[in-house]
């Protein structure tokens, strides 16, 4: 379950993180974002993802946590890239949806009560 919970906090990561690069930022918004905005998504990002660390080392010893985390990293950031690349307007939903899924597997597993 740990692995899938890292997998759904990673996804809206690197969303967070590719709203932070300013062409997806202002391809997604049709103008480029504030420098204040990009910071609070490149750190929205960042956090997302060590939670998403913090979860495969909840589960896993620290060499095993990192080598899955990486793989981990490797399939969310080639569902973003490819959400970007096709179908960019459902990055937002697709992030959501992840986060939200992400809080109701802790919940259901007993990490938030």
């Amino acid at each position: 379950m740990s692995a899938w919970i890292a997998l759904l906090l990673a996804v809206p990561a690197f969303a967070a993180l590719s709203q932070a690069m300013e062409r997806h930022g202002a391809q997604a918004r049709g103008e480029l974002p504030s420098a204040r905005v990009l910071w609070g998504w490149r750190a929205a990002g960042v956090l997302l993802l060590l939670m998403s660390l913090a979860a495969c080392l909840h589960a896993w010893g620290t060499s095993v946590a990192v080598a899955a985390w990486l793989g981990v990293l490797t399939f969310a950031a080639l569902a973003v890239a490819l959400v970007l690349t096709y179908a960019e307007s459902r990055l937002r939903a697709m992030a959501w949806g992840s986060l939200v899924l992400a809080i109701l597997a802790m919940v259901a597993s007993g990490w938030l009560h």
